[in-house]
């Protein structure tokens, strides 16, 4: 049990920027997609937003920081 959350520490430690830009700038930027003419959608979530948050997560992992 101590590995699991030990492991699981140190995904959140090494990744957390990654979760926070998909999740919390994906939604963010989701939302304001839906001013957009240009929607394309699966089950009316636009998976475009989402990719941009991955994006800037994994821009700001590698770089240390936030942009």
């Amino acid at each position: 049990m101590n590995a699991l959350v030990e492991s699981l520490s140190d995904h959140i430690e090494n990744w957390g920027m990654v979760w926070f830009g998909l999740i919390f700038l994906g939604s963010i930027f989701n939302e304001f997609s839906l001013f957009n003419a240009l929607n394309i959608s699966v089950f009316d979530i636009n998976l475009f937003p989402y990719i941009l948050g991955l994006i800037i997560g994994l821009v700001a992992k590698y770089r240390g920081g936030w942009i």
